[in-house]
C-alpha cells in the first residue's frame, strides 16, 4: 500500500465520518477556566459535559472549546487538581457558540478559612493537570517550576523528570538521555518544530543553548501518536514559548554570581520582557530579550592506557599455561580550562484569536559564545623511538553557535472541523576560530614498564617533574571550522469531531508533513612548524621578527620554551588536590605573536593539515515526506482509545572525501576524491494510545507504537581515510538504514486535591538495527565469515567499495565500520513519581511542596566482533597453506549512556512571600563505551549526587530577591575503566567545576 493509496482511503473515510458527524445539526461550547483569586488561566483543566463522552482540556491560557455538541440543555463541569470542581447549567443551540466561563477556588472548601495558592505551587499544579488531560504519556515542566529551581538551562530543568538523565560539559548539562537512550535517539522541538542540531557528527541537540526563563514550559512525550515525528525511540521534548496576557506586562530579572573555582564575580544575567493584548484581546504581542555572561572554569584529568597485553601464566605445577590480560598506564593528561560563556537571545511571539481563525507567529533566536583558554598537559610514561617526556598544548578558541526558529501556526475552524497549517524554518550555525601552540619536552621517562602495569596515574604523577629548559615550541596552528544547518517544514492536520450516540464521541484526524534539511560542514587547519632541518627558514623568520627570543636556531625540536614561560600563572589546588600542575606558556603572548607572524611581511609558510581539514567536511540534503491517519474514540468518561498509523519516506544525498595519508608536509595525497551517495528509506509506524478511568481519581494508561532513529550525519557520509603507513582504513557507511523499535508502555495514576499525583509507569522496548561500530573488519574476507547471521553481507561494505591498493594488503582492515547491528537491543524500566502540595496541613506545614521520582532502567544487547580463524587449506602446492577467514562472535552487554537508576527529590516550603526549594539529584553508574572483545576496557561514568538550593523573598507585589546555590557538595565527574579479575579500576577522566552561587532581583509590573 503506497502513500497515495493510503491518502485516498483516508480521504474517503474522512468524508464518511463528516457525513455521519453532521447528520444532525450541532453547536459548540467555549470559554475560559481561571483562578478565582488571581484571574489567571488554568492550563490543562478538564471541562466535560456531564453524562456524555464530550469534553476538552484547556490550553496554556485556560481556553477550551467543545465542538459538535447536539442542541439541548446540559450540565458543564470544570475540574483542576488542587482546585474545587464547579458545574454550570448551559443551553446549546444549533450553529451557535455557547460561552461558559469558570472561576475555580484553590483547595477544598473549609469553612471560615481562605486558602491561597503560591505562584510556585500553581506551576506544579499546572504540570500535573497537563499530564492528566493528555491522550499520551507525558511529563511536564512548567515555566514557574523552571524559575523556582537553580537550573542553568533547559537541559538542567529536564533532568528533574522521571527517566531523564544528563550529559554534562563545562559544568552544565547540555544533552539529555531519555529512558536510557542516548541524546541522538530523542527528538527535540520548539513549538512542535524540530530543533536544529549544532553537532557536526550526530543528530543530538545541545539544550544548553536555551535558557529556561525564555520558555513557557517543556513537555516530554514518552509515547508517540501518528501526528508526531517518528524519529524518537526514547522520547520527544517540546519547548513551548510564552504568549501575551491581557494588559501591559513588564518584567525584568537581573542577577550576578560567584564561581568558587576561580573566585570570580564576573557573572551576570539580565532578562526582560514586555507584552500586551490588543483589539479586544484578540491580538497578543510578547517580546523577551536576554543577555548572560558566565564563567565556566574546569579542571580535567585524562588517563592513557595501552591495549591488551597478553601474559602467559604457569599453573601451580608450572606445566600448563593459562592466560590473562594486563593494562599498562602509558600517560596522563591534566587540563586547566577557562570558558567564558555568553548567551544572548530573544523571542517574539504574536498571536491572533478569533471565532474561525487562530494564528501564532513564534520567533526564537539564541547566540551562545564560548571563549575558551585551555592548557593541556600531556605526560608520557613510556619510552619511545623519539624520547618525549611531556607535551604542552595551549590554545585560545572562540566558539559561536547561532540558532533560529521561526514558525507560523494557523488554526482554521469551519463546519465544526479544525484545519491546522504550520509553516516553519530553522537555521543553525556553529563556528570555531582557534589558535593552538604545541610544546615538547625531550627526554626519556625512565620508568620501568612492568611497574606501570595497572598503576594509578596519580601515583606516577606524584614524583613526575617537567623541565622547561629541555622543552621546545614545535608549531603555530590556526583552526577554522563551520557548520550550517537549515531546514524548512510544511505541516497540515485536519481534525473532524464526531459523535455516534450519547456515549461515543471523538475526533478523526488526517495530515501530512514535508521536511527539507540541508547541511554543510567545512574546516580548515593550517600550521607552521619550527621542527627539524626543513624549518630553519621559519625559525630564522620568527627570530628576525621577534629579536628578543633567545634560542639555538639549529635546535631540531623547535624554539626554546623558556621564551614563552608564563611565570604569573598559578593553577592553585588542582582537581580538589588530586594532582599538581607545572609550568605553562603565556597564551596572550603566543596569540599576539602568531597574529603578527601570520600577517607579517615576507613569505611566511603555513601548510594545510590535510587530514584535519578534510575529514570533517561533508554536505548533505534530506527530504522527508510523511502522512498519517488516526482517530480518538471516547466511550463515556471511562475509556479513550487513540489508534492510527504514520508513513515516512526519506531521500538523502551526501558528499564527502576519500582521503589517502602520505608523508607530504600536508599529510595527505593532494586533491582527494569527492564522492556522492544517495539513499531512500520508507517505513510504516502503527500506534495506539489508551486511557481507562477506573474511578474519578484513578486511571490506567498505556501505549504500543513503532518508532525509528536515523543514522548520525557523519556515519552515513561517504568519508574514507586510507593510511599509507599500515594499510588501515577509517570508514563511514553511507548505506546504513534507520533503526526501528517497538515500544510498550503501561502504568496507572492516582490523583486528588490531597494526594496530588502519584504515578507508576513501566515500559519495554525492542530495537532492531541499532548502529554499532564493528572493529577490525577485513573487507577482502567478506565472503569468508563464519557464524554470522544470514543477512550479514548486506550490512557490511565489500572490497569493491574501497581502494584495492589497501584492501588487498595483508593487514588491510577497517578499524571501525558502522553497521546496523544484527543483534536486537532490549530496554525495560519502571518510573515512579509523586507530586503534591500539603496545603491541608496545619500551621506552617501547609506551605510544603514535594516532588520526588525514582527510575530503574535495564538494557541488553550483543555486540559483534571478528576474530581471524582458519577456515580451510589450500592444497594446490606441495605444502598445504591455511586459508584464513573471520569468525563472527558477540559479547553481551548493556547499552551506552544508560544509568541503572535515577532519583530526584525536591522539597519546597512557601510562607507568605518567602519560598525555598532544595533539590537532590542522583544518577547511577553509566556505561560510556564497551570493548566488544575484552571487558577490561569497558568505560563508565561514575554515579553522582548533586545538591542545589533556591531561596526567594517577595518584597511587595512588584519586587522579589532570590539566591541560588548549585553543586553545594563540590561534586567531581569521574569516569573509569571497570575493575576486572581482581585488578583495580583505573581512572580515565575527571572533570571538576566547583560550587556556584547566584544572587538576583525580579521586577514585575
Amino acid at each position: 500500500m503506497n502513500l497515495r493509496t493510503a491518502f485516498v482511503a483516508a480521504l474517503a473515510l474522512t468524508l464518511i465520518v463528516v457525513v455521519s458527524a453532521f447528520s444532525a445539526p450541532a453547536g459548540s461550547v467555549a470559554g475560559f477556566v481561571t483562578d478565582a483569586s488571581t484571574g489567571e488561566g488554568l492550563p490543562g483543566a478538564n471541562v466535560t459535559i456531564v453524562g456524555t463522552s464530550m469534553g476538552a482540556a484547556t490550553d496554556l491560557k485556560g481556553n477550551y472549546r467543545i465542538l459538535n455538541v447536539p442542541p439541548g440543555e446540559y450540565t458543564l463541569r470544570a475540574s483542576f487538581i488542587g482546585y474545587q470542581t464547579k458545574e454550570l447549567q448551559i443551553r446549546v443551540e444549533t450553529k451557535r457558540i455557547t460561552q461558559a466561563d469558570f472561576e475555580l477556588d484553590y483547595g477544598e472548601a473549609v469553612e471560615g478559612k481562605e486558602i491561597v495558592v503560591t505562584a510556585q505551587a500553581s506551576g506544579q499544579l499546572a504540570a500535573i493537570n497537563r499530564q492528566l488531560t493528555s491522550t499520551q504519556i507525558i511529563n511536564v515542566v512548567s515555566a514557574e517550576k523552571m524559575q523556582e529551581l537553580p537550573d542553568a538551562n533547559a537541559a538542567e530543568a529536564l533532568g528533574r523528570l522521571p527517566g531523564v538523565s544528563l550529559q554534562r560539559s563545562s559544568g552544565e548539562a547540555n544533552k539529555i538521555v531519555i529512558r536510557g537512550l542516548s541524546p541522538k535517539y530523542n527528538n527535540v522541538t520548539i513549538e512542535g518544530v524540530k530543533m536544529a542540531s549544532t553537532n557536526d557528527f550526530d543528530r543530538s541537540v545541545d539544550l544548553s543553548i536555551v535558557q529556561g526563563e525564555m520558555l513557557g514550559g517543556i513537555e516530554v512525550s514518552k509515547t508517540l501518536r501518528p501526528d508526531m515525528d517518528a524519529d524518537a525511540i526514547g522520547g520527544t521534548v517540546n519547548l513551548r514559548l510564552k504568549e501575551a496576557d491581557p494588559g501591559w506586562k513588564f518584567n525584568v530579572r537581573a542577577e550576578g554570581g560567584h564561581v568558587d573555582l576561580n573566585k570570580s564575580w564576573k557573572n551576570y544575567k539580565v532578562i526582560g520582557n514586555v507584552s500586551n493584548r490588543f483589539l479586544n484581546d484578540k491580538l497578543g504581542v510578547r517580546l523577551e530579550l536576554s543577555s548572560e555572561r558566565k564563567d565556566l572554569p574546569s579542571q580535567r584529568f585524562g588517563g592513557n592506557y595501552s591495549g591488551p597485553i597478553y601474559v602467559k601464566q604457569p599453573d601451580s605445577l608450572e606445566a600448563i599455561y593459562g592466560q590473562k590480560w594486563n593494562v599498562r598506564t602509558q600517560g596522563a593528561t591534566l587540563t586547566d580550562q577557562s570558558t567564558i560563556r555568553g548567551r544572548d537571545g530573544g523571542t517574539l511571539v504574536m498571536d491572533y484569536k478569533s471565532k474561525w481563525w487562530d494564528a501564532k507567529l513564534s520567533n526564537l533566536f539564541v547566540r551562545k559564545t564560548d571563549a575558551v583558554i585551555s592548557r593541556v598537559n600531556n605526560y608520557n610514561f613510556v619510552s619511545g623511538v623519539s624520547p618525549e617526556r611531556f607535551h604542552l598544548n595551549v590554545g585560545d578558541d572562540d566558539w559561536t553557535t547561532d540558532t533560529r526558529t521561526n514558525t507560523w501556526q494557523n488554526l482554521f475552524r469551519f463546519a465544526g472541523t479544525e484545519l491546522h497549517l504550520n509553516l516553519s524554518t530553522t537555521y543553525a550555525e556553529a563556528r570555531r576560530n582557534g589558535q593552538r601552540f604545541n610544546f615538547v619536552e625531550v627526554g626519556d621517562p625512565g620508568l620501568n614498564e612492568n611497574w606501570l602495569i595497572y598503576r594509578d596515574p596519580a601515583v606516577i604523577l606524584k614524583d613526575y617533574t617537567t623541565d622547561i629548559e629541555n622543552s621546545y615550541l614545535q608549531d603555530f596552528n590556526l583552526i577554522d571550522q563551520q557548520l550550517i544547518d537549515e531546514s524548512y517544514d510544511v505541516k497540515l492536520d485536519y481534525d473532524v469531531p464526531f459523535r455516534l450516540g450519547k456515549n461515543l464521541s471523538g475526533k478523526f484526524s488526517i495530515g501530512g508533513k514535508y521536511h527539507r534539511l540541508t547541511r554543510d560542514s567545512d574546516g580548515l587547519t593550517r600550521f607552521s612548524s619550527f621542527q627539524w632541518g626543513g624549518s630553519v627558514a621559519r625559525r630564522q623568520y620568527l627570530l628576525n621578527q621577534f629579536p628578543w627570543i633567545v634560542t639555538d636556531i639549529n635546535a631540531q625540536r623547535g624554539i626554546n620554551a623558556a621564551n614563552f614561560w608564563d611565570k604569573e600563572y598559578d593553577p592553585g589546588v588542582f582537581l580538589n588536590g588530586r594532582y599538581t600542575l607545572g609550568w605553562t606558556a603565556d597564551i596572550d603572548l603566543l596569540t599576539d605573536m602568531q597574529n603578527q607572524y601570520y600577517t607579517g611581511p615576507g613569505d611566511v609558510k603555513y601548510y594545510t593539515n590535510g587530514l584535519a581539514s578534510y575529514q570533517r567536511d561533508y554536505s548533505a540534503s534530506e527530504d522527508l515526506t510523511a502522512g498519517y491517519i488516526m482517530a480518538e474514540f471516547n466511550w463515556g468518561k471511562k475509556l479513550m482509545i487513540l489508534p492510527g498509523v504514520r508513513y515516512e519516506a526519506i531521500n538523502t544525498e551526501y558528499r564527502a572525501f576519500h582521503i589517502t595519508t602520505s608523508s607530504n608536509i600536508d599529510g595527505i595525497e593532494p586533491n582527494p576524491d569527492s564522492v556522492k551517495t544517495t539513499r531512500f528509506n520508507e517505513k510504516w509506524f502503527p500506534s495506539v494510545n489508551f486511557k481507562y478511568n477506573v474511578s474519578d481519581n484513578i486511571f490506567i494508561q498505556g501505549a504500543a507504537y513503532k518508532s525509528t532513529s536515523r543514522p548520525d550525519f557523519r556515519q552515513i557520509s561517504p568519508l574514507v581515510i586510507y593510511s599509507s603507513t599500515n594499510s588501515n582504513i577509517q570508514s563511514n557507511n553511507p548505506y546504513l538504514k534507520p533503526s526501528s523499535a517497538w515500544s510498550f508502555d503501561l502504568g496507572f495514576s492516582i490523583f486528588s486535591n490531597k494526594v496530588g499525583l502519584l504515578s507508576v509507569y513501566g515500559y519495554y522496548k525492542e530495537i532492531d538495527d541499532l548502529i554499532f561500530y564493528m572493529r577490525d573488519y577485513l573487507p577482502k574476507k567478506k565472503g569468508l565469515i563464519l557464524g554470522g547471521p544470514d543477512d550479514l553481507d548486506e550490512r557490511i561494505l565489500g572490497p569493491e567499495y574501497y581502494d584495492s591498493r589497501f584492501v588487498l594488503q595483508q593487514n588491510g582492515k577497517v578499524l571501525a565500520l558502522p553497521i546496523n547491528n544484527p543483534e536486537r537491543a532490549y530496554f525495560r524500566g519502571i518510573e515512579l513519581s509523586w507530586q503534591t502540595h500539603f496545603w491541608y496541613l496545619p500551621g506552617l506545614l501547609k506551605g510544603l511542596v514535594l516532588d520526588v521520582n525514582l527510575s530503574f532502567i535495564d538494557s541488553e544487547t550483543h555486540y559483534p566482533y571478528f576474530e581471524t580463524v582458519t577456515i580451510g587449506y589450500d592444497s594446490s602446492g606441495f605444502i598445504p597453506k591455511p586459508i584464513t577467514g573471520q569468525q563472527y562472535l558477540t559479547r553481551k552487554g548493556e547499552m551506552h549512556d544508560q544509568p541503572k537508576a535515577i532519583f530526584n527529590f525536591i522539597l519546597g516550603w512557601d510562607y507568605k512571600g518567602f519560598s525555598s526549594r532544595i533539590s537532590y539529584r542522583y544518577q547511577d553508574e553509566t556505561l560510556q563505551s564497551l570493548d566488544t572483545k575484552l571487558a577490561v576496557f569497558d568505560r563508565y561514568y561514575a554515579s553522582f549526587s548533586l545538591i542545589d538550593l533556591m531561596l526567594r523573598q517577595k518584597i511587595n507585589n512588584h519586587f522579589a530577591v532570590y539566591a541560588n546555590m548549585t553543586n553545594i557538595g563540590n561534586h567531581i565527574d569521574d569516569y573509569f575503566i571497570g575493575a576486572q579479575g581482581g585488578k583495580p579500576a583505573l581512572p580515565t577522566s575527571s572533570q571538576y567545576y566547583g560550587f556556584r552561587a547566584q544572587f538576583g532581583v525580579t521586577m514585575s509590573y
